[in-house]
């Protein structure tokens, strides 16, 4: 685990601060996408906006640790190495949705920009492509999450686009008082929405782990545990013993 002096000092204020359930709605304009190889966690988009603040866009030097990033959020467990599982959810639609498919084109110009006249496109180093990439188009997304209502609104300001290519256009970003309880942030209609390592213990009964992002970056293969990734169904469970002493909301 990492710790820099900058990205201390800025979250220092976040150690004692309030937390309530929240419900964070995302808009989007019209004909916006998501690209849909991965979900969109709220807590990586929290993390991100942090370092782009302190380190005014120029981000972080790759390392194999993670930074200790704290967030304004309810942290529901710890590993070992200091890795904070936080409360909130991934972000998943609530309005109608359409599946699509967007075509990257890579193309090649010729002339003054190439040493060569002629360039092979056919085939070779310069050959044109079509990318393929699934997306979905939906208008309205909604995370969940258990944090300070300011902070978590202060900080999802930067955003204008969100999901990987930039083809996500925001119109707006509401952050709200909900009733969630903390099963209620890592489930819905009985399904995971938050990845969540085994060694957590939060769900005991599910089998069959695989290699998952859980902490910021969730994208960071060295950070990869053993667990359960989103979208895992949890049908088959008569109980889940974490939340058994847990009230049903905040």
């Amino acid at each position: 685990m990492i710790h820099t002096s900058e990205l201390d000092r800025f979250t220092a204020k976040f150690a004692q601060c309030h937390t309530e359930s929240l419900r964070v709605t995302f808009n989007l304009r019209p004909n916006s996408r998501i690209v849909n190889y991965d979900p969109i966690h709220l807590d990586g988009l929290l993390a991100r906006a942090i370092v782009e603040i302190v380190t005014e866009g120029r981000l972080l030097a790759d390392n194999k640790d993670g930074y200790w990033i704290p967030l304004p959020l309810k942290m529901l467990w710890q590993s070992e190495g200091g890795y904070p599982l936080w409360a909130a959810s991934v972000l998943y639609p609530v309005a109608d949705t359409v599946d699509d498919i967007y075509v990257r084109h890579k193309r090649n110009s010729e002339g003054f920009l190439h040493s060569k006249k002629k360039l092979i496109t056919k085939c070779g180093p310069w050959m044109e492509r079509r990318l393929p990439t699934p997306v979905q188009v939906c208008e309205v997304y909604e995370a969940r999450c258990i944090g300070n209502q300011e902070l978590v609104a202060g900080l999802l300001k930067i955003f204008t686009h969100i999901g990987k290519l930039r083809l996500g256009r925001l119109d707006g970003i509401t952050v709200e008082p909900s009733t969630y309880s903390e099963r209620d942030i890592v489930e819905r209609e009985n399904v995971l929405i938050k990845p969540v390592p085994a060694l957590a213990k939060m769900t005991p009964r599910l089998r069959n782990p695989s290699l998952i992002g859980w902490t910021p970056p969730h994208w960071k293969p060295s950070l990869f545990a053993s667990g359960w990734r989103v979208g895992t169904k949890m049908d088959a469970l008569a109980d889940i013993g974490f939340f058994a002493d847990m009230p049903e909301a905040l």
